[in-house]
C-alpha cells in the first residue's frame, strides 16, 4: 500500500482524475457483468415451449412461461396471451418484437458511454501529467543549484512517466470492457430475436 501511495504522489495532480475515472469504470464493469447475465434475458425452456405450441397446447405454453421471469419469457407470455385472446396476429407479434428489442437495447447498453469516455479521456489526462512533468524537468535546467536541479529532474521524470502509464492503465481496461459489453449485448439481442422467431414459426 505504501508503494502505491508513493506512486500516486509521484504522478502529480493528474492522478486524482485518473483514480476517479478508474473507480467509475470498474464500478460500471462490475454492474454490467452482473446485469448482462443470460438468465435475466434468455428463457431456459424454448425447446419445450416450441413442442407445446406446435401441438396446439397454448395453455400449457403459457403455464410453462409463467414459471420463468426472463425478458424472453415475459415477452412470449404477453404475445401468446394476446394471440390466444384474438388481440394479436402473427404480423402484430413480429412488430411487437421489433419494438420491444428497440426498447431493450438502451438497457443493454446502459452506462457503456462512461466506459468509452474513460477510454478516451484517461490517456489525455495522462498526457497532461506528462507535460506538467516535463515542465518540471525543464525547470530543473534553469536552477543554479546542481543538487536541487537533480531533485527537480527526477521528480519531473517520475511525474511524466507515472501519469502517462496510469492514463493507459485506466484507459485500456475501459476500452476492452466497452467492446466486450457491446459484443455481449448484441449477442443477447440476437439470441432473443432468434428464439422468439423460432417460437412464432411453429405457432398455428
Amino acid at each position: 500500500m505504501e508503494g502505491l501511495f508513493e506512486l500516486f504522489q509521484k504522478g502529480g495532480l493528474a492522478m486524482y482524475p485518473l483514480i476517479f475515472l478508474s473507480v467509475v469504470s470498474w464500478a460500471v464493469i462490475v454492474e454490467r457483468v452482473f446485469h448482462l447475465r443470460s438468465s435475466f434475458y434468455i428463457g431456459k425452456s424454448v425447446r419445450d415451449l416450441k413442442t407445446l405450441i406446435a401441438s396446439g397446447d397454448t395453455d400449457g405454453a403459457l403455464k410453462l412461461l409463467s414459471t420463468e421471469n426472463s425478458f424472453t419469457a415475459n415477452l412470449l407470455r404477453d404475445m401468446l396471451q394476446g394471440y390466444k385472446e384474438g388481440k394479436l396476429r402473427k404480423e402484430d407479434m413480429i412488430k411487437s418484437l421489433d419494438l420491444e428489442l428497440s426498447l431493450l437495447a438502451p438497457r443493454i447498453e446502459k452506462n457503456l458511454p462512461l466506459l468509452s469516455t474513460t477510454a478516451s479521456v484517461a490517456p489525455l489526462i495522462g498526457l497532461f501529467g506528462t507535460i506538467t512533468g516535463l515542465i518540471k524537468v525543464f525547470s530543473a535546467f534553469a536552477t543554479a543549484n546542481p543538487e536541487q536541479a537533480m531533485v527537480l529532474l527526477s521528480k519531473g521524470i517520475s511525474e511524466a512517466l507515472v501519469a502517462a502509464a496510469t492514463g493507459l492503465a485506466v484507459a485500456i481496461p475501459a476500452l476492452i470492457a466497452y467492446w466486450l459489453f457491446r459484443i455481449w449485448g448484441n449477442s443477447i439481442l440476437n439470441r432473443i430475436e432468434t428464439e422468439v422467431f423460432e417460437v412464432l414459426k411453429v405457432l398455428r
